[in-house]
């Protein structure tokens, strides 16, 4: 990679953003201004036409001759459209429009503005008119029966003007907005050009060291010309570097495998070990004559000891799985009839951790599975252990089947804490846990997903995971019928 497609990259990255984001603002000032001219010109319409009204009720024409004039003198005037029309939609008189073509104009009636009108007193439109071939802001407002004249029958004064005023003003915001957003990406130009010089630059440097890294050069060092994240990026190759040299060979991969297993065995089995020579040694030294404290001190002691012989029999299974020790017994079974003995086994800890247990009998037909039974029921029962253990007191773990072609997919649901994305894929390795203090404080092994993972792979399946933090996760496995 050049340093000049780093730098056009990241220009282009800048420019596109800014771009967006002028657009963005600019779509948005301009509807904005729009729709505040438009009010303006609403509320001045609509104190105009209480003018307007006020002036009709002080002189009454007695013919429509006379009111037709005096309507287009005051639209003049004040330069806006005036219409007058009769409780049935019929126009009356229009300003903009001569006296004999009125009888071509459809019923107003059912123009928005109107019907607004003769709803709440006041209403508002905006148009093209047919008639004028402008585009209109239409304001309506219903009005009482005038005593007498021509103008007796007239129920809605309608006000309209054009719109060509608030165009031109929006066009030039328009245009000072684009005036504007060009001037601000130039100016973003010259500044991702620089800024992009000055990434580009030891990255570029980086990438050269990491060639000559992977063509065997484990000397190199790539120089570090700051702590942001360039130069931690550059503290980490080296870094990387020096651990490759450490582990070149796979025998010291191996073994740094090993070393790490017995470190976690032997962290595993000191945690519980301690804790029972405490509680021992203080029971010993003279509170078991206590009866505050002595019961208590042998139940904890007992639950290490569980806990202990729970990881024993852990270890012992998942080395005699991957040293291949472990034979499998493949038969058919009936799957209903083994669902319904494994979730009965655990209902009294369901219980004790206050949740709810079952099975959905509804979901698993009488259908015969092939596996050993035995060690399915290990894995099963791990997988049931966890979603209870994990779960939230009022939970629910739910156990289902789900008829597949020539398999029956088994699925272990619970409302539980949930796994975040960047565990699950880890989650069956040996001694892996997502929240440390948690599984130990729920009796976890760290090696109950590893069985698991090596039952399942055993019968020619793998295990899936969906799962949300917070709302509970669900694995699941096949069987072959």
């Amino acid at each position: 990679m050049t340093m000049q497609k780093i730098q056009s990259k990241i220009t282009l990255t800048y420019v596109l953003l800014t771009t967006a984001v002028i657009a963005i603002l600019g779509l948005i000032s301009s509807l904005t201004m729009e729709s505040y001219y438009k009010n303006r010109l609403i509320d001045e319409l609509a104190t105009r036409a209480d003018l307007i009204v006020s002036l009709l009720h002080d002189r009454q024409e007695t013919s429509l001759d006379e009111s037709d004039r005096r309507i287009r003198d005051l639209a003049q005037t004040i330069h806006l459209r005036i219409t007058l029309i009769d409780s049935a939609g019929i126009v009356l008189v229009d300003s903009d429009v001569p006296l004999a073509d009125l009888g071509g104009l459809e019923n107003h009636l059912q123009r928005p503005e109107v019907k607004n009108a003769l709803r709440n007193g006041v209403g508002t439109n905006t148009r093209h008119s047919a008639s004028i071939g402008k585009d209109f802001l239409y304001v309506a407002k219903r009005v009482g029966p005038f005593e007498s004249g021509m103008l007796r029958h007239v129920r809605f004064l309608r006000l309209s003007i054009h719109l060509e005023d608030v165009q031109t003003a929006v066009r030039g915001i328009r245009t000072n907005i684009i005036v504007g957003g060009c001037a601000v990406l130039v100016l973003v130009v010259i500044v991702s050009v620089f800024v992009s010089r000055r990434v580009a630059k030891p990255v570029v440097a980086i990438a050269k060291s990491v060639q000559d890294i992977r063509s065997g050069n484990l000397d190199v060092r790539v120089p570090i010309t700051s702590n942001d994240e360039i130069g931690q990026l550059a503290r980490a190759v080296n870094e990387m570097v020096d651990r490759l040299k450490v582990d070149i060979t796979q025998l010291k991969k191996l073994e740094r495998v090993r070393s790490e297993f017995l470190g976690n065995v032997s962290h595993e089995l000191r945690t519980p070990i301690f804790s029972l020579q405490g509680f021992l040694e203080t029971l010993i030294d003279g509170a078991v004559d206590d009866p505050g404290v002595n019961r208590a001190f042998l139940q904890k002691a007992y639950s290490h000891a569980e806990r202990l012989n729970t990881l024993l029999g852990d270890l012992i299974n998942i080395s005699q799985i991957e040293s291949g020790e472990m034979k499998m017994s493949f038969r058919y079974f009936r799957l209903i009839d083994f669902l319904n003995t494994v979730v009965s086994d655990f209902q009294t800890v369901a219980n004790r951790h206050e949740v709810a247990l079952r099975f959905d009998a509804t979901t698993a037909a009488e259908v015969d599975v092939m596996g050993d039974k035995e060690r399915l029921s290990v894995a099963l029962g791990n997988l049931i252990e966890n979603a209870i253990k994990y779960n939230k007191p009022g939970g629910e773990v739910v156990i289902s089947c789900k008829r597949e072609e020539g398999k029956v997919r088994i699925v272990v649901a619970d409302t539980g804490v949930g796994i975040p994305k960047e565990h699950q894929s880890r989650i069956f390795e040996r001694f892996y846990r997502v929240d440390k203090n948690r599984s130990r404080d729920v009796g976890g092994t760290g090696l109950g997903l590893a069985i698991v993972k090596h039952i399942v792979d055993a019968h020619g399946s793998a295990v899936q995971i969906e799962s949300e933090p917070g709302k509970g996760s669900s694995f699941s496995f096949s069987l072959k019928t």
